[in-house]
């Protein structure tokens, strides 16, 4: 089975501490948790980024290492879902924009092993030539190409949203984004993050009114 990885988030009220959001637009309120789910949290965090595919396994061994060094903790891979601080964000997106330029190491590899952001990458010499190699699969250039763009497309997107979380925090007001439920933030969305993630009426309008009144916390959350 493939790995989806997915970037979530949690919006609660800073006065009480009460969790406004949904990870479901069809809620007509926050939802209470499943007392069966494995995750009490489950329904109050949304997705804001989605990354599928064996591409999704190589992000996340570099975002791990980001987030454990912010947290100052030693964060398995495979731990069903990982807290992250929103400091942690832009090196984040920095880094998936590094993997929208495969090294030359990756280059005749079918999935993407590691990116530029990685200092060993960085420290190896791009000496692979351009004729392919005996012996070694071809990957055809434009293959590689819709691979790399779509790190691109999405660290585009996580780029917009954390624009739109600063633009709360420093001028406190907010411009939603287009998302599509379940797949995050993308231009041709259905729904609008974060209203459409926030079921009651009363407190979207005052979300809306007054967001530096919101936390947001994050995770990243493991799908087999």
């Amino acid at each position: 089975m493939g790995l989806d990885l997915y970037l979530e988030a949690r919006i609660t009220e800073k006065a009480t501490g009460r969790c406004i959001s949904a990870c479901d637009p069809s809620y007509t309120e926050s939802p209470l948790p499943d007392p069966d789910d494995l995750d009490p949290l489950a329904g109050q965090y949304f997705c804001v980024l989605w990354l599928g595919t064996a591409d999704a396994y190589a992000v996340r061994r570099s975002w791990v290492e980001i987030i454990n060094r912010n947290l100052k903790r030693d964060v398995r891979e495979d731990e069903p879902d990982i807290p992250l601080l929103q400091s942690a964000l832009r090196e984040m997106c920095s880094c998936l924009y590094s993997y929208g330029m495969s090294p030359e190491s990756s280059r005749f590899c079918d999935d993407i092993k590691s990116s530029y952001w990685d200092a060993d990458v960085r420290a190896q010499e791009s000496d692979l030539p351009y004729s392919e190699p005996d012996g070694t699969r071809h990957k055809a250039w434009n293959g590689r190409k819709a691979m790399e763009t779509a790190f691109v497309i999405a660290a585009d997107a996580m780029r917009s949203f954390i624009y739109m979380l600063e633009q709360m925090h420093y001028e406190n007001r907010y411009q939603p984004l287009k998302a599509v439920d379940g797949d995050g933030v993308r231009k041709d969305g259905t729904c609008l993050l974060p209203d459409d993630f926030i079921p009651a009426e009363a407190d979207k309008r005052k979300f809306r009114e007054n967001p530096r009144d919101y936390a947001w916390s994050f995770r990243l959350f493991n799908s087999y």
